[in-house]
């Protein structure tokens, strides 16, 4: 089997990257040819594999391109890009998977389109909403609610729900328009969401002809003792400091339920969030490889996201250790939880309802019992790299009988 992954960046920077890179990676483990396309930065030591070939495209991420316009006109469509993958696409031999992970910040929708153009099969991975929404979150940033407008439609366009403009919204929805085009001009293309809760929400909004599967991200976890978490108190915050990840209200809560919390990352939210707790711990990120012991410190880590978060990991690192977690139920890990018995669920922006699972789980006896919960549940069927190759060999094979 052969596949093309195309991934803006060659080497981690975030989520979508890191997922890429160690899919790449596992899928040649397995014995794939897999050629790894690029654009952005150093590539990782990860993809140096005999069953590895990288083409690196040599492109910069939009919005450093110079001149407001330039970086506009390139993130709407890329030409060099798609010139750069249609030779690329065009070399490979049939049946050959093309599977796209990330193209905003570099590609364009230009990688779509001439992903279709090849007549290969194509997967593609939703890290985001970006497939759909303009923004790729599928959140009014100006009313710091979730979307309640159909992707594209009137409403849609003349919203301004941007983080940054509503010109930064115009330029969005115009390459919006190109992702669209070249994504309905897909035959039965393969979407492939990370949770279940993702596909849910998102299959309503993508091209009729294409399939659903889900394959969830992998991560790697050292298997140590659970965590006491009956002798932690304080509760955890691990993340960006942004207003959709909703640290405020967490900040609130664990004052109203006079439980200690720590936040650690960074973020426009932080002077907030001290302001609303004075008694917050907030701490810079910690290194890779201490964030099992970060969160082995906790009572419990705590996801109060506004938006429709596909799938972070943190919380499947939280229930590897035996440490609990209280979410908000419109969130991909949701559906790993059993609310009440590994984990609490509450309404997105409910600070009273996220008080009220602060205030549980200062009980010892039932921080301890979920914790338990949870550390036997996931590693009843843990998120590994082989367990993820397994699943995406498997989509790939769905792509060879279309």
């Amino acid at each position: 089997m052969r596949c093309v992954i195309v991934s803006d960046f060659g080497s981690v920077n975030g989520g979508a990257a890191k997922v890429a890179i160690e899919s790449a990676r596992g899928l040649a483990e397995a014995g794939v040819e897999v050629v790894f396309a690029c654009a952005i930065g150093q590539v990782s030591d990860r993809l140096s594999h005999p069953n590895i070939a990288v083409e690196a495209f040599g492109g910069e991420e939009v919005w450093r391109v110079e001149g407001k316009l330039a970086a506009a006109r390139q993130g709407i469509w890329n030409a060099k890009a798609h010139a750069f993958l249609a030779m690329l696409f065009g070399r490979q031999p049939r049946g050959t998977v093309i599977h796209l992970h990330q193209w905003t910040k570099a590609f364009s929708p230009a990688a779509i389109a001439a992903a279709g153009e090849s007549g290969l099969p194509v997967a593609i991975t939703l890290h985001d909403y970006f497939s759909f929404c303009p923004t790729g979150g599928y959140f009014d940033f100006q009313a710091n609610a979730p979307c309640r407008l159909e992707p594209m439609s009137a409403g849609c366009v003349v919203r301004n729900c941007d983080r940054a403009s509503y010109v930064h919204k115009l330029v969005r929805v115009a390459r919006q328009w190109r992702s669209n085009k070249a994504l309905h001009a897909l035959k039965a293309p393969l979407f492939i969401h990370v949770s279940d809760f993702a596909r849910r929400f998102a299959e309503p909004f993508l091209p009729i002809a294409g399939r659903h599967v889900v394959v969830e991200n992998m991560m790697e976890a050292p298997r140590r003792e659970p965590a006491r978490v009956a002798d932690n108190r304080h509760a955890l915050f691990l993340g960006r400091f942004t207003q959709e990840k909703a640290g405020d209200l967490l900040a609130e809560a664990a004052r109203r339920a006079e439980m200690p919390v720590r936040f650690v990352g960074e973020g426009p939210l932080q002077a907030r969030i001290a302001a609303i707790n004075p008694q917050a711990q907030i701490r810079g990120w910690v290194p890779a490889e201490h964030v099992f012991d970060e969160i082995a410190q906790a009572r419990c880590l705590v996801l109060p996201s506004l938006w429709f978060e596909p799938g972070p990991l943190v919380v499947a690192e939280a229930r590897s250790l035996g440490v609990p977690v209280v979410l908000a139920r419109t969130t991909g890990p949701a559906s790993w939880v059993f609310d009440g018995d590994d984990g609490l669920l509450v309404d997105g922006g409910d600070v009273d309802g996220l008080a009220t699972a602060l205030s549980r789980l200062k009980d010892d006896a039932l921080a301890s019992t979920m914790g338990a919960a949870a550390y036997r549940r996931y590693w009843a069927d843990p998120l590994t790299t082989s367990r993820h190759v397994e699943r995406t060999l498997a989509a790939y094979s769905r792509l060879a009988v279309a």
